[in-house]
């Protein structure tokens, strides 16, 4: 009970934090300060814990990781390749409704913070002329914009939560795949209803749509690539994004001087230092006792162990309003209770998906607040729209549940 106590306490205080809006690369290394001042760690302890958080192998390959994403995206940005992503593909497509979905798909292939913003203004203008709500627009953009992140290896969710449990990037696709596969078919009955099948303006004017389609596959290669690799041949994500940045730095001949230019341009030191205090603070949780104390207050409290792996990561998803802030705040907590040695897949996917449930669902989500206020959409009436397509999604978890229980 005593570890319950003290670590939730912590946990309070982090979301508080977050709520006051500090900055979670702030609040994680605070959050860890605070546990080691409650359990009186020893300065040598702490010490060691930091040195791992900061230097083991895990801790490296998820900074690089993120690092190289972060250069990738800078890449097709500034070089006008997601540009020409969009406008092949919409020139592709031959249904607006297609169009709508696939344009912050497209987006949101590459993690981008309130990425949404970026793919309203296709949105609104792929439904010019028809009789679409605010509301309605607004869930279209919010929705489609997070298929990947339940399954990409490029983002930083799914980087930590493989960094964190032990689990392959492979393992996690395989096992999140029902809720990005339920994300497209909820969609396609829950977003477009009244919505006629009638073609998009792209369309009218573009009837190759066969070049265009290959026009945006050549655009999207660097990514489609880096994706397969990881995915089916089970190459190192690092391994992966460092060819694709090489190829796009040497296929649009960048000198020297460029590339260190978009090197810093892209690296978001505060993205980084997430990374670390995350790893840091799941390091002083172990020395600390605090890991296997509440592992085994929760063993013997016969409380189902699915409930507190569904309801701990979506009550922090809704409080934070981030992926990488449930992971990086529960799943060092959950780990233990999902089984010994390597977790229990459905339960990881379980918690994956309830979190991520709860962080669509968050007002202080980002890409909602910002897609919310680009149509001058009533809040209330998105939430209405959200809520059952968000139970279906993470319905799906029956599907891991008959494969890996």
């Amino acid at each position: 009970m005593r570890h319950l106590f003290l670590t939730g306490l912590v946990l309070v205080f982090i979301i508080w934090l977050l709520r006051r809006k500090v900055s979670m690369a702030a609040v994680m290394p605070i959050g860890a300060a605070l546990l080691a001042l409650l359990y009186l760690l020893p300065l040598p302890d702490l010490g060691r814990a930091v040195w791992l958080g900061l230097a083991s192998p895990k801790s490296l390959e998820m900074t690089a990781t993120l690092a190289l994403t972060m250069v990738m995206e800078n890449l097709l940005r500034t070089t006008g390749m997601l540009k020409r992503m969009v406008s092949s593909l919409s020139a592709a497509l031959p249904d607006r409704r297609m169009v709508m979905a696939a344009l912050p798909a497209m987006i949101g292939m590459l993690p981008s913070p309130g990425g949404a913003v970026f793919s309203a203004p296709m949105v609104a203008e792929a439904a010019k002329g028809i009789a679409a709500s605010p509301e309605q627009k607004a869930f279209i953009n919010y929705w489609y914009r997070h298929i990947w992140e339940y399954v990409s290896p490029l983002y930083p969710g799914i980087i930590l939560a493989a960094g964190l449990s032990g689990l392959s990037t492979r393992q996690l696709f395989l096992a999140h795949l029902p809720f990005a596969l339920t994300v497209i078919l909820a969609g396609a009955w829950f977003c477009f209803r009244g919505i006629d099948s009638s073609p998009s303006a792209a369309d009218q004017r573009q009837n190759d749509r066969a070049a265009q389609f290959g026009t945006f596959l050549l655009m999207s290669a660097p990514i489609l690539i880096s994706l397969a690799l990881v995915v089916f041949f089970k190459i190192s994500a690092v391994l992966a994004l460092s060819g694709g940045v090489a190829v796009l730095f040497a296929a649009h001949r960048y000198s020297p001087p460029q590339i260190l230019k978009t090197l810093h341009e892209s690296l978001s030191i505060r993205a980084l230092l997430l990374v670390a205090g995350i790893m840091v603070f799941q390091e002083v949780l172990r020395a600390t006792g605090a890991l296997a104390g509440i592992s085994g207050f929760f063993v013997t409290s016969q409380l189902p162990i699915p409930l507190l792996v569904a309801l701990i990561p979506f009550i922090a998803g809704v409080m934070t309003g981030l992926t990488v802030g449930y992971v990086g705040i529960t799943f060092p907590l959950l780990l233990p209770l999902m089984g010994s040695g390597q977790p229990n897949l459905w339960l990881e996917a379980l918690a994956f998906a309830s979190g991520f449930a709860g962080v669509m669902l968050s007002p202080v989500h980002l890409c909602l607040v910002l897609t919310r206020e680009y149509f001058e959409a009533d809040t209330a009436l998105v939430y209405h729209r959200l809520m059952v397509p968000s139970v279906v999604v993470l319905a799906a978890v029956l599907v891991p549940y008959l494969i890996y229980r």
